[in-house]
């Protein structure tokens, strides 16, 4: 089981490597490539993966640049994890007696990162990711859950300018380590 959560470190480097990842999640890349209104939320998924590897390369090479690039590529495929990979498991873990497992997990050194996206537009679509972000939160050191906004009027986007929704996501990051995002 990973450190508890009160041990669990904001450091400089850790914190870039998550912002990082959620600058990835967040790419114009990815949204303005494929049909993600109309896609099921396994394609947006799916599409993710390659822009993944190449954003791991990144963070490998800034982190041991002295590297060589085969060294780097087998790096960035290793620290990728993803439910839809053959090659690859994510182990279920237990938690409230029902098991879960996150859509991609990130490992780079001792640092693991659970990766959520889901795609809605409604409540229960925010709440379910918020509420598996936080049984995640219990098991990885942090968690990146993006929110795929499909609604006519971007209603989730657009709420995040208000103080009670600001507050909120800057307690998720300062309380359970989760950057929250919508797209």
């Amino acid at each position: 089981m990973a450190e508890t959560m009160l041990f669990r470190k904001k450091s400089v480097r850790r914190v870039q490597i998550v912002d990082q990842i959620m600058e990835l999640l967040k790419s114009d890349v990815i949204y303005s490539t494929i049909d993600y209104k109309n896609r099921p939320e396994s394609w947006i998924k799916q599409y993710m993966h390659q822009p993944f590897i190449i954003k791991l390369k990144e963070i490998h090479r800034l982190l041991a640049p002295s590297q060589t690039e085969k060294t780097i590529e087998r790096k960035a495929k290793e620290s990728l994890l993803w439910e839809s990979d053959k090659h690859t498991t994510i182990n279920n873990f237990l938690f409230l007696g029902v098991q879960h497992r996150p859509d991609f997990i990130v490992q780079i050194d001792n640092l693991r990162i659970a990766i959520e996206v889901k795609k809605g537009e409604s409540g229960q679509s925010v709440r379910e990711g918020i509420g598996q972000s936080l049984v995640y939160a219990t098991e990885f050191d942090f968690v990146c859950y993006i929110f795929v906004d499909v609604s006519k009027d971007k209603k989730v986007r657009r709420s995040l300018h208000k103080e009670a929704e600001k507050h909120f996501v800057n307690n998720l990051w300062d309380n359970y380590n989760i950057r929250f995002d919508v797209i």
